[in-house]
């Protein structure tokens, strides 16, 4: 009977210490910048389909996202 109580002691505890250790969730549409902050496509698009925005204004919109490549700025400018 000590066995059994050992045994579903341990069970429990091997149970619980593995709870909430593989939930990190991956986002197919997350992209990270340059300095590490996420971002998502619809963020990129909003931006370059902004009617009010400057193509300068959208390129600074872009750098503030961590975005420094200025070839992939200009292709997003164009989407």
């Amino acid at each position: 009977m000590r066995k059994l109580t050992v045994t579903l002691l341990l069970l429990t505890a091997v149970v619980l210490i593995g709870c909430g250790t593989g939930s990190v969730t991956d986002f197919p549409n997350r992209l990270v910048g340059a300095d590490g902050q996420e971002f998502f496509l619809e963020d990129l698009e909003a931006i370059a389909n902004h009617t009010t925005l400057t193509s300068d204004e959208k390129r600074e919109r872009f750098r503030d996202l961590g975005i420094e490549d200025e070839e992939l700025i200009d292709a997003l400018l164009g989407l």
